[in-house]
């Protein structure tokens, strides 16, 4: 496979995860999918992401590459070893958290809640909270959802 039909931009799977954006919205995600992963494990890799079915209502990506992913955690400093289906859960639910704040219907926030919920009873649940901080509820995934003059969140 060459390296452009890797990337998810607009597969079956990221169409399974995100049902109701248009095609040029997926295309965006797949993009933030492949970024957000990039800077969980510090290089971007090319590479084709499958769904997981959590519901029928309910997906998340899921890497294929390799086994594991390592991340590395520079608030403690520590590198964890994530499976391919935790880190594709871990991406997946932070995107929805980045995304959330710009969904009028909500849609996307409840997809972020119910993703959250699953990760708690992943068998990687402690791996994954430490990947996303999800053990502290007040404190935010991504700088793009504090509100603050800069990011005309106001």
């Amino acid at each position: 496979m060459q390296k452009s039909e890797l990337i998810l931009l607009d597969s079956p799977a990221l169409s399974a995860a995100f049902p109701s954006k248009k095609p040029l919205e997926r295309l965006f995600l797949g993009f933030l999918i492949a970024n957000t992963a990039s800077q969980l494990c510090g290089e971007s890799q090319y590479e084709y992401w499958d769904r997981r079915d959590v519901s029928e209502q309910l997906t998340y990506l899921v890497p294929t590459s390799a086994a594991t992913y390592s991340v590395y955690l520079p608030n403690s400093a520590l590198t964890l070893t994530l499976s391919a289906d935790a880190f594709g859960l871990a991406v997946t639910t932070a995107v929805f958290a980045r995304i959330a704040v710009l969904d009028e219907s909500n849609e996307d926030a409840y997809r972020f809640s119910e993703l959250r919920e699953y990760a708690r009873q992943h068998p990687e649940t402690e791996l994954i909270r430490a990947v996303l901080d999800l053990s502290t509820p007040d404190k935010v995934l991504s700088p793009s959802l504090i509100r603050s003059v800069n990011n005309n969140h106001n």
